[in-house]
């Protein structure tokens, strides 16, 4: 006869699906990660072949752990990109491929694993994370950022996460600090923080610098340790070479991110605002000081300016992972 296992004993799955790489994790009650388990998303391979890899890991993960088999409550995954929460259906996921939408990716895992899953963004899912079991978690009123390939929010107050009316909330990448500027980002709005402070806007800033004839070593290290992409180990290793065009585009990010802090810390006044993603991973506060000296010097209100914390994410890259769990287990466990 199976074992039969109190709530507070279950575990549960943590997913972070992204469009380069997947990753799910094993995480206890108390946010302690049993097993964490990584794999290339291979979007190119298409949506069936993806899930088949997502729900392979899962197992490995789950194997890893070591846990009974009938302890495990039940999954959670972060997508990017909007999701219908109650019904575990992914609407849009442009970083997976075109035939992610409208897809019931809850349905397709519980078919695979036998296991329930509930589905939201991977921003948000990040976002709670941080705040269960990360930097946040002795505040109520706290921000979380997300630097990456775009940029991400998710908005926790009084210490619950805020979808928003429309379920949009946490879109802070598309934040405008600039509208003069010329640059246009997704939404075809100029000026937006997006383009010129994720990975995608360094990495165009660059290739235009280096066509108006600046020298960088950064379009040879995107080729040999980036893989075509200008991934943080890009970024971390051209800054060890001193490279000047990387350390006057990473000054703009900083700069750009300082300001959308700025305005956030004035429309909301959280308690505190977490910075994550992998540059923020590799580079912690030397990323994140500098970020924070902007932001203070563009608040209206100056009076204890610095009791609003602007900290890296304590839990660095398992973030979504141990956030996807967490919300998991509030969905299916009470």
């Amino acid at each position: 006869m199976a074992k039969k296992h109190s709530k507070k004993d279950l575990v549960f799955v943590g997913v972070d699906l992204g469009g380069t790489s997947m990753r799910a994790g094993v995480v206890t009650g108390d946010g302690k990660l049993l097993a964490l388990e990584k794999r290339k998303t291979k979007p190119e391979l298409g949506q069936v072949a993806v899930i088949d890899r997502l729900a392979k890991t899962i197992e490995r993960a789950i194997k890893a752990a070591d846990v009974d088999a009938n302890a495990v409550g039940g999954i959670g995954v972060g997508v990017p990109g909007p999701v219908d929460t109650a019904n575990g259906i992914v609407r849009v996921a442009v970083n997976l491929g075109k035939d992610w939408a409208n897809t019931p990716l809850a349905d397709e895992l519980k078919t695979r694993l036998g296991l329930e899953a509930y589905i939201d963004n991977d921003v948000r899912v990040g976002a709670v994370g941080e705040f269960t079991h990360g930097a946040g978690q002795d505040v109520q009123d706290m921000v979380a950022i997300f630097v990456g390939t775009g940029i991400g929010g998710g908005i926790i107050l009084e210490g619950k996460l805020r979808g928003g009316f429309r379920g949009g909330a946490g879109e802070v990448g598309h934040t405008i600090i600039a509208a003069d500027n010329g640059i246009v980002g997704k939404t075809g709005q100029p000026g937006t923080v997006e383009p010129l402070a994720s990975r995608t806007g360094m990495e165009r800033q660059i290739r235009e610098l280096v066509a108006q004839g600046r020298a960088s070593v950064v379009p040879e290290l995107i080729e040999t340790v980036g893989k075509g992409r200008l991934t943080s180990s890009v970024i971390v290793e051209a800054l060890n070479q001193n490279d000047e065009v990387m350390q006057e585009v990473l000054v703009v990010a900083q700069r750009t991110l300082g300001l959308l802090a700025a305005n956030v810390i004035n429309t909301l006044d959280p308690e505190m605002i977490v910075f994550g993603g992998g540059v923020t991973e590799r580079l912690g506060n030397k990323f994140v000081a500098p970020i924070r000296k902007i932001a203070y010097e563009n608040l209206i209100n100056k009076q204890n300016a610095r009791s609003v914390k602007i900290v890296p994410a304590g839990l660095k890259d398992a973030s979504g992972v141990v956030g996807a769990a967490v919300m998991a287990r509030a969905r299916f466990a009470g």
